[in-house]
Formats: C-alpha cells, sequence, structure tokens
C-alpha cells in the first residue's frame, strides 16, 4: 500500500493554493534580496484556525531560505514574553547557518547578547515610575535593534539575502489573562510592544536591515498589537479565507496524483462539499478515504470509499469541535447555541440575544471570549459566524448537557 499523502493536524505535505498571498509575501522579501533593505512594516497573516496560516508561512520561509534568506521561526506562547526567545533563536539561528564563523563575530554576538538580557531584566526590575520605565525601555529598544542590525548584516555579508524573522502564534502572547480579566499578562504586553517600537524604528531606516518580519495569528491579532502600540494600525494585514471549489479540488487530487491515484469525479465533488472550504477538513477527509481504499499505483479513489469513511470524519473532526466546547465557559455555550439554533451561517448579535433571553450589551464579554478562543469571528458590523463549518450542527446535536 501506498503510503498515506494527507496530514490532518499538520503541514501538508504538497501546498496548494493561497497563489496570491504567497506572492505578495515573496515580492517583499524580494525587496529584501534586490536593495538589501527591509521588506517594509510587520506583515501579518490573520484567520481562524484550521485555514492554513503557518502552513502558507512554512511555504514561503522554505522558499526564502532556498533565495538565501536565514531563517528565523518564533511562536509565542500564551500570556508569556517573547524577547528573550527570539534573541536566543536568532542567535541559534546564525549559529545553524554558520553566519557566526569569525572569532569577531561570535565575540560581537556574545557582547550583544549579555546586553540585550540585562536591558531586558533592567525593564523588568525598574517598571514602575514612569521614568525608570520610559529609561528602561530605551535601553532594551536600542539593544533589540542592534541585535537585529548585526545579524540581518551578519547574513548580507556572508553573501546570503538577509534575515527573514517569522512570529507564528502572534496574539497569543496578548491573550486575556483570565475569562474576567481581559487585560493581557504586563510583561508580555511590554515585549511586544518594544518589538513593534523597534520595528517601526528600523522601517525609517529600512537601508540599513537588510530585514523581513511576517507573523501569523488569529483574526484578533492586529486589534491586540494596536493596543500595545497605537502604531499596530499601520501593520500590513493579509486576511485567510476559507478555499475556493477548484483549490480545494487540487487540496485532494494533487497528493495523491503524485503517487499516481485518482479521485473519481463523484467522489471529489462529495469529499469538497463536506469540507466547505475548509482546510483542515480537506485533510481529515483525504486521509480517512485514502486509509479506506488503500489504493496502490494506478488505483483510484471512489465515491464508496468517501462515504465508507464518513464515520471516521465525523470522529475527527467531533473530537476537534469537542475540543473548542470544553473550553468555554457555561454562558459562552449558551451564546454558541443560540447561534446555532438561528438560521444561516451568518447571525446577527441582536438576534442571538433576543433567544438568550438578554440584552445584545450583554453579550459583550462572552462574544469576546469566544472570539479570542478562535471558536466565533466578526462577520460583518453586528453580526458574527462560527470559525469551522459543521460546528453549528455539533452544537445543536449536543442538546441541552
Amino acid at each position: 500500500m501506498l503510503p498515506n499523502p494527507y496530514t490532518p493536524g499538520g503541514r501538508p505535505r504538497v501546498f496548494v493554493g493561497r497563489d496570491d498571498e504567497r506572492r505578495a509575501l515573496r515580492d517583499r522579501l524580494a525587496r529584501v534580496i534586490a536593495f538589501g533593505e527591509m521588506a517594509g512594516p510587520l506583515t501579518i497573516v490573520t484567520g481562524p484556525r484550521g485555514l492554513g496560516k503557518t502552513s502558507l508561512l512554512r511555504d514561503v520561509a522554505d522558499q526564502a531560505a532556498v533565495d538565501g534568506f536565514v531563517v528565523v521561526w518564533a511562536a509565542g506562547v500564551k500570556r508569556q514574553p517573547v524577547l528573550r526567545d527570539l534573541a536566543m533563536k536568532v542567535r541559534s539561528a546564525l549559529e545553524r547557518a554558520d553566519v557566526l564563523d569569525s572569532p569577531h563575530t561570535r565575540q560581537r554576538f556574545k557582547e550583544l547578547g549579555v546586553r540585550f538580557h540585562l536591558g531586558v531584566a533592567s525593564v523588568e526590575a525598574k517598571f514602575g515610575p514612569a521614568a525608570d520605565a520610559d529609561a528602561s525601555a530605551a535601553v532594551a529598544l536600542t539593544d533589540i535593534e542592534d541585535l537585529l542590525f548585526e545579524a540581518s548584516n551578519a547574513v548580507r555579508r556572508r553573501g546570503g539575502a538577509g534575515l527573514l524573522i517569522v512570529l507564528d502564534e502572534l496574539h497569543a502572547p496578548l491573550d486575556p489573562r483570565s475569562g474576567s480579566d481581559h487585560s493581557p499578562d504586563p510583561a508580555a504586553l511590554r515585549d511586544v510592544a518594544l518589538l513593534m517600537n523597534a520595528f517601526q524604528n528600523m522601517d525609517a531606516e529600512r537601508e540599513r536591515f537588510p530585514l523581513a518580519v511576517v507573523g501569523a495569528g488569529l483574526p484578533q491579532t492586529k486589534s491586540l498589537l494596536t493596543r500595545a502600540a497605537t502604531f499596530g494600525e499601520r501593520t500590513h494585514e493579509t486576511i485567510l479565507s476559507e478555499l475556493d471549489e477548484n483549490t480545494s479540488q487540487a487540496v485532494l487530487v494533487e497528493p495523491a496524483r503524485q503517487l499516481g491515484v485518482t479521485w473519481r469525479d463523484e467522489a471529489i465533488s462529495a469529499a469538497v462539499a463536506r469540507a466547505d472550504g475548509y482546510p483542515q477538513a480537506l485533510q481529515v477527509i483525504g486521509a480517512a478515504a485514502w486509509e479506506t481504499a488503500r489504493p496502490g499505483t494506478g488505483g483510484e479513489i471512489t465515491l464508496s470509499d468517501v462515504e465508507r469513511s464518513s464515520a471516521e470524519v465525523d470522529a475527527q473532526m467531533g473530537s476537534m469541535f469537542g475540543a473548542r466546547w470544553d473550553v468555554a465557559t457555561g454562558y459562552e455555550r449558551r451564546l454558541m447555541r443560540a447561534m446555532a439554533e438561528l438560521e444561516g451561517d451568518i447571525v446577527a448579535r441582536r438576534d442571538i440575544a433576543e433567544r438568550m433571553g438578554v440584552r445584545s450589551g450583554d453579550l459583550g464579554v462572552a462574544r469576546a471570549s469566544l472570539i479570542s478562543k478562535g471558536i466565533i469571528e466578526p462577520a460583518g458590523h453586528g453580526s458574527l459566524r462560527f470559525t469551522i463549518p459543521g460546528f453549528d450542527a455539533f452544537v445543536r446535536d449536543r442538546g441541552d448537557d
């Protein structure tokens, strides 16, 4: 039997689609390659979980490495500061790329690392009176800029294109501290604010920094960044949505084709309709149908294979839905149930409140929490929708537990 080419919950083996988004990100990197200057302000890719944000950035990062970039990949952690981790990731990436090849360069980075960590510690120690906080933040800000200046130019001097920093899960450090306290952790907020200020300052002197910074996060990421630093509103945002029908077909067909296996037309139609444009569902459906068909080279996946694997797809999607349901509070579940019982994918906030027997303003805290958890998202003024196709049916089927 051929190996299963689909990867539920993981990075797809064959990346298909998102051509416009890939082109836009690579165009920004081309500026670094051609001119040796910063690619522009922070660029973020946003969208609900499961739409392929990380996969898109991995694809771009892989191509960037081929083009001569040293890639630094860092992922935000819930309510945790980010600067120390980023500094260590920068040094590790340079060491792996053998950029720190001379004693002078290694010593310079050792000094910068010590200075950087002392700067962060100084901010932590003195973050109190306004004057001390401002002075300490200024020292830390200078250290960030110096570190990234030296790192990006060290790559350029060795003949590389520059430095690419990828910040995944960029919303996570700024997540609310609790269900009742919607403010972020102060240390995490400070780190993100310092990073945003550093990126802003470096972009103003872009010819000094052969550097690109891209990030990914949930739909609220840009708003969270703007709260951390007001000019976060200048962040360039690329918003991902569900895949169209042709791309959804290609996501299923292309991995099989590379192994000499085809999908029957009626099978691909049924699978695409079931996934409703959701990339993670396409991987789940593809993997389940493949395991049922167990094709060899020259084999095919039929409508019968898709139908017979339906129970496995239900189980896997139900597990995903259940994980989201379990993190919701009782009041949040009431809100989701009201949403699920209303007609249409997009429902008005006032209709949700009416069904729950409360005022529209009473939904604010639960609404914000569910958006932060990636379960629902705004869908126009005063409207909401679930972020995963099929979640409404899952909620309706649960009954009044």
